[in-house]
C-alpha cells in the first residue's frame, strides 16, 4: 500500500493524470483498472478517476510501495556520490549524449527508492549524482526513468535528462516502437527450437511484494524465444519481448517448463541448488539490446550491454 498526503502543488490534480506521473512504470491500462476494483482511495473513500484532489486528502494506493515513481531530483548533496566505491561498482555508461543517458545496471541494484531503498542506494540517484557532479543538470530538470528492471535483472536501461526527452520516450514505449531483446539462462529445454508465448497475466500481492500469475482474463502478455545454445542441462535463449509485463519473461519461461536459474519467485529451488553450488547466486536474465528511434535526434538507435561472463561460466 503506498499513501500519499496531497499537498498544495498536487491539489486542484485530476485524480488519473496525478496517478500517472507518480506510478509511470505502470501501464495506464493498469492504472485504470486499479480505480475500477476500488484500489484507489481517497480519505478512506472509493475514488472516481475524474475526482479533483484537494490539499490535506489522503490518498491510498493498493499496490506494492516499489511501483512507485519517485525520481531522485537535483539533490546537491548527491555530487559527493561519484567519489564512492559504490558507484564506481555500479554505474556503467553504455551510451549518452545531451537527452539520453544508457546504462548497464548490475543484478542487485535497485533502480529507484522505495521500501528499504530510500537514499543513496539506487541507479536513478547514481545518475543524479553523475550529472551533477558534470554540471549538465539544468535547473528545474531531473533525470527520470522511463521503463524499468527488477533489482536482480541486469542489462541496458534508459534513463532520460530532461522533461523533453521523458514525454518522447514515454510516446515510444506506449506505442510499442521499440524492439528489447534479453538472454535467459533456463533449465531445461523449452519444447520447440524457437517459439511465441502468449498468456493471460494479473498482478497480485503478497507480503513480499508483487507477484503475477497467469490468468486467462488477464492482460494479454506476448513474448518470442530461440534457443541459442544448449547443454543437456540447461538452455540459452534470446528473448524478445512484444509486451513489457511485470515479470513478464519470469512468468512465460515458467510456464512452458523453463524457469530461470536463480528465479527465487518463479522458479525451481531444487534444481538451483544443484547448478548453482560454486557459481555466482543471481537472476539469470540479463537485457542485452534495445532498438529505437532516438527520442529527439530522429536516428535509428541499438545500445546492447554484453552477456555478462557468469552466463558463459554456467553453460561450460
Amino acid at each position: 500500500m503506498v499513501k500519499i498526503l496531497i499537498g498544495t502543488e498536487e491539489s486542484g490534480s485530476r485524480l488519473d493524470r496525478l496517478l500517472r506521473k507518480r506510478f509511470a512504470l505502470i501501464p495506464l491500462s493498469e492504472i485504470y483498472a486499479l480505480i475500477r476494483k476500488g484500489k484507489v482511495r481517497i480519505d478512506s473513500k472509493r475514488a472516481r478517476q475524474d475526482q479533483r484532489l484537494m490539499e490535506g486528502n489522503l490518498l491510498e494506493v493498493d499496490v506494492d510501495p516499489s511501483e512507485e515513481f519517485k525520481p531522485a531530483g537535483p539533490d546537491k548533496s548527491l555530487k559527493s556520490i561519484v567519489n564512492t566505491d559504490f558507484f564506481r561498482r555500479n554505474f556503467r555508461i553504455i551510451y549518452e549524449d545531451d537527452d539520453l543517458l544508457a546504462c548497464n545496471k548490475p543484478p542487485g541494484l535497485v533502480v529507484h527508492p522505495g521500501t528499504g531503498h530510500l537514499h543513496r542506494d539506487t541507479l536513478i540517484e547514481l545518475a543524479a549524482g553523475y550529472l551533477i557532479s558534470k554540471g549538465c543538470l539544468k535547473e528545474g530538470e531531473e533525470p527520470a526513468l522511463v521503463h524499468r528492471l527488477d533489482r536482480d535483472t541486469s542489462g541496458v536501461i534508459l534513463i532520460a535528462k530532461n522533461k523533453r526527452c521523458v514525454r518522447k520516450l514515454h510516446e515510444i514505449f506506449r506505442s510499442r516502437d521499440i524492439s528489447k531483446q534479453y538472454i535467459a539462462l533456463c533449465h531445461n529445454r523449452p519444447p520447440e527450437y524457437e517459439g511465441e508465448i502468449v498468456l493471460g497475466m494479473a498482478r497480485t500481492f503478497e507480503k513480499s511484494g508483487t507477484k503475477m500469475k497467469v490468468d486467462e482474463h488477464g492482460q494479454l502478455s506476448r513474448s518470442h524465444y530461440r534457443i541459442v545454445e544448449y547443454n543437456n542441462i540447461l538452455s540459452k535463449l534470446e528473448v524478445d519481448l512484444e509486451t513489457g509485463k511485470t515479470h513478464q519473461i519470469r512468468v512465460h519461461l515458467a510456464h512452458i517448463g523453463a524457469p530461470i536459474v536463480g528465479d527465487s519467485r518463479y522458479g525451481n529451488p531444487q534444481l538451483d541448488k544443484k547448478i548453482l553450488q560454486k557459481k555466482l547466486h543471481r537472476l539469470y536474465l540479463h537485457a542485452h539490446k534495445i532498438v529505437f528511434t532516438h527520442p529527439t535526434r530522429g536516428r535509428k538507435l541499438t545500445l546492447e550491454a554484453a552477456e555478462p561472463p557468469e552466463f558463459h561460466e554456467l553453460m561450460k
